[in-house]
């Protein structure tokens, strides 16, 4: 293929749909390892960041199309949606200029160079008030345990890196035709696999617990006078739950339209069942604290009258709090920013667990550092409380459920997930699914309480880092002294005499 070949944005468009595709709202997860090779082909040459430009801008839109069901309440979200995805795939094409993946450097150096860029463009922009979770190339292996427990070890970056490294293989493989590209491709898939044959730490002890599941409309949830009702009815779940005694029932975020810990008669009746069933319950809610929001968990004990109170941290941009809020105000825009979002969530204080669980609220699951914090700080247990319903459809659900299941492998905790409008589950700590629905109802189960620290949970990111430095050093210094490049021999004429 030309340099110039009309073929290459098509051939970026194609990758980027491939690469969505194999993400978990469509679930086709053997396309990871293929999705990204009409993308090299894109990229030889000329145009380079067009053709990533054009990559990232379909893959996004695509597996973040969730988003514009948001739609139903507020027309914002478009511009907002158009926003994301422009900024995000800017990012993904700059960042790819910096790292500079060229085939005529050697293979190896090819293959290294895509592996750091998608790896460390999906590690950097989880920082900032733009940060987001999701849209990792890592999560398209959530249901394929065999090939994540890696995560445990070096957290889930380099998780997405060999599966770049995958693709770049096999894309040398065809470009060269070379079958010896093909069989790194597919080692490089055995090194995902190797790491599922050392051992997960056993369980200290073991908690039973009930997890409520409901599927209540958040139109439904954000009119107050529907309030009666919903406690009614998350209170005849929370008796289902109890029949049968459990230590620990975990109920969604969010899911009265009122300060459950500020209404009397509302607290009492789940302060009673608390009692009542002899076990503990995790209840997501809104608190109104000193003037302030938050965001928040509670755990009501049986024996106590007070309750632990964890406050989400890292609350949702644009959802929770509304970014450079002030600057917005200065600009003259105060009654449009009022308008969608009259006051921000404030961000509680740290990440401490409740009684050994810890509880990332919402969207705080798709970050690997909080949970990770979390184990780290004592969680035995991993407990995210949820509320998917402001998105429709399963794509959502199924992208934030993937989220789940890398915080029980990386931390080697259980991880409970109870959801309102998403997918309710319980997971081991070697990420598969013990348990899971998006019913409204009870799940119940046994989940084993550990105490051991991960590797992980012990170094956080500071082994990929490391790793991703020596990379980045090994591809300049390659570059600096020309090595690898394949120049075309000189041509030798005979001598006609």
């Amino acid at each position: 293929m030309g340099k110039d070949s009309p073929c290459k944005p098509i051939l970026a468009a194609v990758s980027g749909i491939l690469a969505a595709l194999a993400m978990p709202g469509f679930g086709g997860w053997p396309l990871a390892f293929v999705a990204l090779v009409p993308l090299f082909y894109a990229i030889d040459g000329n145009g380079r960041f067009s053709s990533a430009l054009l990559f990232a801008s379909a893959f996004f839109a695509l597996d973040l199309r969730w988003l514009l069901t948001l739609y139903r309440f507020s027309p914002l979200i478009v511009p907002g949606f158009l926003f994301l995805i422009a900024y995000l795939a800017i990012f993904f094409a700059l960042f790819g200029l910096v790292i500079r993946p060229r085939y005529r450097s050697g293979g190896f150096t090819f293959v290294l160079a895509v592996a750091l860029w998608f790896s460390l463009s999906e590690y950097l922009r989880t920082f900032g008030p733009l940060g987001i979770g999701f849209s990792d190339l890592y999560h398209s292996l959530y249901r394929v345990p065999v090939l994540i427990q890696a995560a445990a070890y070096v957290g889930p970056w380099p998780v997405t890196g060999l599966i770049a490294a995958v693709n770049g293989s096999f894309y040398l493989g065809i470009k060269r035709r070379k079958a010896v590209y093909a069989a790194a491709g597919m080692s490089l898939i055995g090194v995902l696999a190797i790491f599922s044959l050392l051992p997960s730490p056993e369980a200290d002890r073991t908690t039973s617990v009930a997890v409520v599941s409901s599927t209540v409309a958040q139109e439904e949830k954000l009119e107050g006078g529907n309030l009666p009702d919903l406690a009614d009815r998350y209170i005849a779940l929370g008796e289902r739950a109890a029949s049968q005694n459990p230590d620990l029932i975990v109920f969604p975020e969010s899911i009265l339209p009122a300060y459950i810990l500020r209404e009397e008669r509302i607290f009492s009746r789940f302060a009673r069942l608390a009692e009542t069933s002899e076990g503990y319950i995790l209840i997501g809610t809104g608190d109104y604290r000193n003037g302030r929001i938050y965001n928040s968990v509670a755990l009501f004990s049986p024996e106590e009258s007070t309750v632990k109170i964890y406050d989400m941290v890292r609350p949702v941009p644009f959802g929770e709090y509304i970014p450079g809020r002030r600057i917005w105000e200065g600009l003259g825009l105060e009654r449009l920013v009022d308008s969608f979002l009259p006051q921000d969530v404030t961000r509680g204080e740290g990440y401490s667990p409740l009684d050994g669980t810890g509880t990332p609220i919402c969207f705080e699951s798709t970050f690997p550092g909080i949970s990770r914090r979390f184990a780290v700080n004592g969680a035995s247990l991993i407990v995210t409380v949820t509320n998917d319903a402001w998105f429709s459809g399963r794509s959502e659900a199924e992208a934030h459920f993937a989220a789940a299941v890398f915080r029980a492998v990386e931390n080697r905790r259980f991880t409970i997930q109870a959801s309102n409008g998403g997918i309710s589950g319980i997971i081991d700590p070697t990420g598969r699914i013990v348990a899971s629905t998006k019913e409204e109802g009870v799940l119940r189960g046994n989940v084993g309480r550990m105490e051991a620290i991960s590797p992980y949970s012990r170094w956080g990111d500071l082994p990929f880092i490391a790793l991703a430095g020596i990379g980045v050093l090994a591809i300049l210094i390659r570059n600096t002294k020309g090595g690898g490049e394949h120049r075309p021999r000189p041509s030798v004429k005979e001598d006609p005499r």
